[in-house]
């Protein structure tokens, strides 16, 4: 009978080892990974993370077709900011960027194929700003660092909390305004009345 209990307890010890491994492993796949210093390899599986919101022409697309864009943000992240309003360090935004198509009916319109996406990174220890912005191409597996000019100056003029445009993000908005960290100044023309 004790032989039994031990062997129990072992098993049992092994079991929590491992899914507590399990976890770890898949928490890795949440964080931005790097070569070559601060180049960016592409996230894997995004559109598994958080949805936040999509649109068309956003981004100050014209009219027309254009594009249709979804933001996807990691769980961790996602999850950490409604219990704080803030973004912890290595939260990564996926934004997705798709051609856009009305061929049955011009009112309506889905996204099709993928053009690129960006990507934006916080990281305090590697950007001086705290976030770095990065463009992909189709297929392209590694992006260097956008430079200064062509994402951060609008993020940080009007994202609403912490570089982010979280005015644009519905199911975040109210977390960012309970905890004070939601900047209704800096909406601009991208105030969302709901």
């Amino acid at each position: 009978m004790k032989s039994f209990t031990v062997s129990a307890i072992l098993i049992f010890l092994a079991l929590c080892a491992a899914s507590l491994l399990g976890c770890r492993s898949t928490s890795r796949a949440y964080l931005p990974q790097y070569i070559h210093g601060n180049e960016l390899m592409r996230p894997q599986n995004y559109q598994a993370w958080i949805f936040l919101t999509s649109g068309l022409h956003m981004g100050g697309e014209s009219s027309g077709e254009g594009t249709f864009t979804s933001i996807f943000v990691t769980p961790p992240a996602y999850y950490h900011f409604l219990a704080s309003g803030r973004w912890p360090e290595q939260t990564m935004f996926v934004q997705e960027k798709r051609t856009s198509s009305s061929r049955a009916n011009k009112a309506d319109h889905w996204p099709t194929d993928l053009v690129r996406f960006n990507v934006q990174v916080k990281d305090s220890a590697r950007y001086g700003e705290k976030w770095g912005f990065f463009s992909f191409g189709f297929s392209q597996p590694t992006a260097k660092p956008n430079p200064k000019t062509m994402c951060w100056e609008c993020h940080f003029q009007r994202g609403t909390v912490e570089a982010t445009f979280v005015q644009l993000f519905p199911t975040l908005r109210a977390a960012g305004k309970k905890f004070g960290t939601y900047q209704a100044d800096l909406e601009g023309p991208y105030a969302v009345q709901y």
